[in-house]
């Protein structure tokens, strides 16, 4: 009976664990996708650029994705966002969200 509550419980903190995203990662698949084929990286550097925040930056990404059908999974999003932003925007990074039971 103990082991079966000790495997639930690892499952449940399992699955409620989350990597930090991963700005190597996020190199990578910035660099095979075809983020560039739409705007240079002076998008990311001018002083007129639409995104102001992490927040902002992730949802950018998150339509960039949908646009170009990357088909990227959650993580890797975050993976390039975190690259995008250590690269060029310097933002704060949120606080890691707690999971929810």
């Amino acid at each position: 009976m103990k082991s079966i509550a000790f495997c639930t419980a690892s499952l449940v903190l399992s699955m409620s664990a989350h990597a930090a995203p991963d700005p190597i990662n996020g190199k990578r698949l910035f660099e095979q996708s075809r983020c560039l084929s739409c705007h240079t990286t002076e998008v990311f550097t001018s002083p007129t650029r639409k995104v102001k925040s992490y927040a902002a930056l992730e949802s950018q990404v998150r339509r960039c994705d949908a646009n170009l059908s990357t088909n990227w999974f959650d993580d890797q999003i975050l993976d390039v966002v975190s690259y995008l932003n250590q690269m060029y925007y310097k933002f704060p990074a949120p606080a890691a969200a707690t999971p929810k039971p």
